[in-house]
């Protein structure tokens, strides 16, 4: 694979340009990337259920064939990885992020393990630098978390994960979950709930949805499978806990995922997975 220049951060990729409605949301990441910690995880944990997405990884490790090469677009601090050198030593690793600012933190998680099994990467997801040809055919699996529900042409995202994937390449998106009740106590307490929209001053925010099913099952011809996940986890009700490294009650709420919708109404998080033909 040939990549675009490495750069003295150790991130490869040159500047790029992204589209107008992304500009704010990147000068908010910009600020937030500014954080200084030596507790990532700590922080990681109040956005993400550690436990239920390592228990995510994996799940996906499973599909990916032996020496395969996954693509993590708006991988940022590229934790879901942290542990793949003793997971999986034969898979490669490229997270790409389009605030390079972000991938830095990469570095002090993966630590080593940059440029070797994984390499960070300055690119847009609706603009991927990855030509397929005779010398690369492309990625085996392409994995994304709460990266598109802030993309607004969603469609030419999903296009561009189609386009760089192998035939029997897996793509799975996950996404923040509609869920009624936390729209119910919202409302209760005067304030917006966000299915879709932009949230001012900020990012664009498309939760999972149907219609973004039936956009993924025309790309890829394909049955797209959903699964819900971060049953307990819940930051939006001060609920932390089960979002922590090592946590009981994570390691319950990611026995909780599932695929038929069971406790869905509850699931933090939706996501969509399908096979490329």
């Amino acid at each position: 694979m040939q990549f675009y220049p490495l750069g003295e951060d150790k991130i490869y990729g040159k500047p790029i340009t992204v589209s107008k409605d992304q500009l704010i949301e990147i000068k908010l990441r910009k600020i937030v990337a500014r954080i200084k910690t030596q507790n990532y995880l700590d922080m990681i944990g109040r956005s993400h259920s550690i436990p239920v997405m390592d228990h995510e990884v994996e799940i996906f490790l499973k599909k990916i064939p032996k020496n395969g090469l996954i693509l993590d677009i708006g991988g940022c601090w590229g934790w879901h990885w942290r542990n793949i050198d003793h997971k999986r030593n034969d898979v490669g690793i490229v997270i790409i992020d389009f605030v390079r600012s972000n991938l830095p933190h990469a570095l002090n998680i993966l630590g080593s393990n940059v440029n070797k099994q994984i390499v960070l990467m300055h690119a847009d997801a609706t603009k991927l630098p990855f030509k397929i040809n005779s010398k690369f055919k492309g990625f085996d699996g392409v994995w994304t978390v709460q990266t598109f529900q802030h993309i607004p042409n969603y469609e030419k995202a999903v296009r561009e994960a189609y386009r760089v994937l192998k035939k029997k390449g897996v793509f799975i998106n996950y996404s923040l979950n509609i869920q009624p009740h936390i729209a119910f106590i919202k409302s209760i307490l005067g304030r917006d709930y966000l299915a879709e929209g932009w949230v001012k001053g900020s990012y664009w925010l498309a939760r999972a949805s149907i219609k973004q099913k039936e956009q993924i099952e025309m790309i890829f011809e394909s049955r797209v499978f959903e699964r819900w996940t971060e049953i307990l986890y819940s930051p939006e009700m001060h609920f932390y806990s089960p979002g922590k490294e090592g946590s009981l009650l994570g390691k319950i709420d990611s026995l909780l995922s599932n695929n038929y919708g069971f406790l869905g109404w509850f699931a933090r998080q939706k996501s969509f997975f399908v096979k490329k033909k």
